[in-house]
């Protein structure tokens, strides 16, 4: 009780990691902080906690949280940097406080992890019926196959493997399942590899139950990957632009998460601030079919894109 902290940033530069954030404890103020990892690592004294000036969290906590922020960085094992930890507080009265794992607690409170659990809350609640998967090959050994609940579950992918039912292009969803009806689809890490994603939107539709929901994750932020087929980054405002009253939508949540900085390597007078800057690694999307829609786009997505679609495994977590 009294007890509130954030982590706001852990980053991994190398062979250091810098971790920021604040801590802040009534009635009892907080005397040390200590971030205990894992071997081996060990304990690691946040000495710089209670000298880096806090103003902004004087309106929130008061005035005794003027200087509640840690910036710390820290020396570790390269194979050990990306290890969770948690955070030990040491009171005043001489008394500890621990938190929990701090990447745990930092993911689930993470509105861009938080809008899938909430597309679950919606779909567990919907009278059963058919759920479909785009983009859903376990290349990580990753089947979202179970959580559907009590509703039957459909796999598709571009190219063949593990926890795929269809093979399929998900530009052409009216043809590969013409008069089929899903209560709800959803993809994750799939919008940046469609071609044409606005075609995608509106083919969804089309296999979509009346109320049927959509689901969509992927990257506001992202190095190159799975080339030649990465074309778009998506930020949380972008989703209006694909799911509207023209493609038959409404916007039930959109969210961005994961937070990033990015550091350019020559930096210049333009570039030099972007690490203090906002991004987001992740982006992500609920809608709702509202109503159908007579758009429709009927280039072929050989004419857009070159090639085949990697075989190759990947390297974005699915």
């Amino acid at each position: 009780m009294g007890l509130h902290w954030n982590v706001d940033s852990y980053s991994i530069h190398f062979d250091r990691i810098h971790l920021r954030g604040w801590a802040h404890h009534l009635p009892v103020p907080i005397a040390s902080v200590v971030a205990v990892f894992p071997e081996p690592i060990g304990t690691i004294a946040l000495g710089s906690f209670g000298r880096v000036s806090s103003p902004d969290l004087v309106g929130l906590l008061g005035e005794r949280a003027a200087a509640c922020r840690f910036d710390e960085w820290v020396s570790v094992p390269r194979e050990a940097v990306d290890s969770d930890f948690s955070l030990t507080f040491k009171l005043a009265d001489g008394t500890e406080v621990t938190t929990g794992l701090v990447h745990q607690v930092a993911e689930f409170h993470d509105p861009f992890h938080a809008c899938w659990r909430r597309f679950l809350e919606l779909l567990h609640a919907m009278p059963p019926g058919i759920v479909l998967e785009i983009g859903s090959r376990a290349r990580s050994g990753i089947s979202r196959r179970e959580v559907v609940g009590h509703h039957e579950y459909v796999g598709l992918d571009i190219l063949p493997g593990p926890n795929v039912d269809l093979v399929g292009d998900a530009h052409e969803l009216s043809r590969i399942f013409p008069g089929k009806k899903f209560v709800a689809a959803f993809s994750f890490s799939v919008f940046e590899h469609l071609v044409m994603p606005w075609k995608v939107a509106i083919e969804l539709n089309s296999v979509l139950d009346e109320n049927g929901l959509v689901f969509t994750q992927t990257h506001q932020t992202w190095p190159m990957h799975e080339e030649p087929w990465d074309f778009w980054r998506f930020s949380q405002h972008a989703w209006r632009a694909l799911f509207n009253s023209a493609t038959g939508y409404e916007i039930v949540e959109t969210s961005a998460g994961d937070y990033a900085e990015i550091y350019p390597c020559r930096p210049t007078r333009i570039t030099r601030d972007l690490p203090m800057q906002a991004a987001y690694l992740g982006s992500a999307c609920i809608a709702r079919k509202v109503s159908g829609t007579t758009l429709s786009w009927t280039v072929p997505t050989s004419v857009a894109a070159r090639d085949m679609y990697p075989k190759g495994e990947s390297i974005v977590p699915r």
